[in-house]
């Protein structure tokens, strides 16, 4: 997509990020239509960014709907 983003890297308490190395690495993405599934998640980063290992859209556990925002895991920065 030709769409800009915003890249924030995620924080624990302490505010920093993770320190262990080698350790998976994952991105908030919001802002999701209502049809985007997790394939097509993975599938549209997947395509740019081999080190893509999973993504998640989040999901209301009662009614099922996506709630607009997920989790993509990579391997390496």
């Amino acid at each position: 997509t030709e769409q800009p983003f915003r890249l924030n890297w995620a924080a624990f308490s302490s505010g920093d990020r993770r320190p262990e190395a080698g350790s998976d690495l994952s991105i908030f993405v919001g802002d999701l239509a209502t049809d985007v599934t997790d394939t097509l998640l993975h599938d549209t980063f997947a395509s740019r960014f081999p080190s893509v290992k999973g993504a998640k859209v989040v999901v209301d556990a009662n009614s099922g709907r996506s709630k607009g925002y997920g989790f993509v895991r990579f391997g390496n920065e």
